[in-house]
């Protein structure tokens, strides 16, 4: 089984790796009550695509309670695909909690920091666990990038990580979601032949398993073959085809991970609704 310092590990390289490509310049702050044990991070970056800004900042805070680091493409502008975007992104941090932050990147991360931190101190009071060490602490942490956009569709993905003191392993989940710039609306359907389609998935599945047929899939799924769901989360577009991403749990045991894999478009193109066909196109 996989455990706690290895997920730290991979979601650590996932964290640098973003940095790197979004080339952040960074700045240190005080901590949020000037204890040596407090701690906030934070960098900021700026990138335009097609015609599609965004204000990016990666924030970090750590308590003796726990720690918890957050990344955010955050839309810079208004239109209705801005706006959808911000909704989807708020959802990500904040659940349908009714939280008021400013418009503005930094103040949304900060926010969902410092109430993350709370949340560790009123969990680890409420199973009398007032006082853990840097081994077992709580840590959280969320990835929100502008994964895709083209002059058609913008497409987000989030990832997030989370680990509470006592556990034998964190846990961790994927969710991705393309938006059409022209009016705003969130393509949540975009596949027209779920059994025609299957085929495809089961070779995706074949390949994220490094295995050649389809009894040796079977052998990794917890579900028969014949009733294999699509992703709990709608596929969503990406440069080079339709992503399809299941979580831990969905379909295999924790220790096989979350499966997941793109299918070209010139293969899924015959499955999907005309609305994600113009689109693309």
């Amino acid at each position: 089984m996989i455990n706690k310092k290895a997920y730290h590990i991979i979601f650590s390289l996932l964290l640098l790796t973003a940095t790197a490509l979004t080339g952040c310049r960074g700045v240190k702050t005080a901590g949020t009550d000037g204890s040596d044990s407090d701690s906030t991070s934070t960098t900021t970056d700026a990138k335009t695509p097609i015609g599609y800004a965004v204000d990016s900042i990666r924030l970090s805070m750590k308590d003796k309670a726990g720690s918890v680091e957050v990344y955010v493409d955050y839309p810079s502008g208004h239109s209705r695909a801005d706006e959808e975007a911000k909704m989807f992104i708020r959802k990500q941090l904040f659940g349908d909690k009714p939280v008021k932050t400013a418009d503005d990147a930094e103040d949304m991360a900060r926010r969902y920091c410092e109430l993350t931190i709370q949340n560790f101190k009123s969990s680890l009071e409420q199973v009398n666990m007032t006082g853990v060490n840097n081994e077992n602490a709580p840590e959280e942490g969320v990835e929100i990038h502008l994964v895709y956009q083209s002059e058609k569709v913008i497409t987000y993905e989030a990832t997030h990580y989370a680990y509470f003191t006592g556990g034998g392993h964190g846990t961790y989940g994927t969710q991705g979601i393309s938006i059409r710039r022209a009016d705003g609306k969130r393509l949540n359907r975009i596949i027209s032949d779920e059994r025609g389609v299957m085929r495809l998935i089961k070779q995706g599945l074949m390949t994220y398993f490094g295995v050649n047929d389809e009894a040796a899939l079977a052998d990794y799924c917890t579900v028969p073959l014949e009733v294999l769901p699509l992703p709990a989360h709608p596929p969503y577009l990406l440069e080079d085809g339709v992503r399809f991403q299941y979580n831990v749990y969905d379909i295999c045991r924790f220790d096989d991970g979350d499966p997941w894999f793109t299918i070209p478009y010139d293969s899924i193109m015959p499955y999907l609704t005309e609305e994600a066909k113009n689109t693309i196109k």
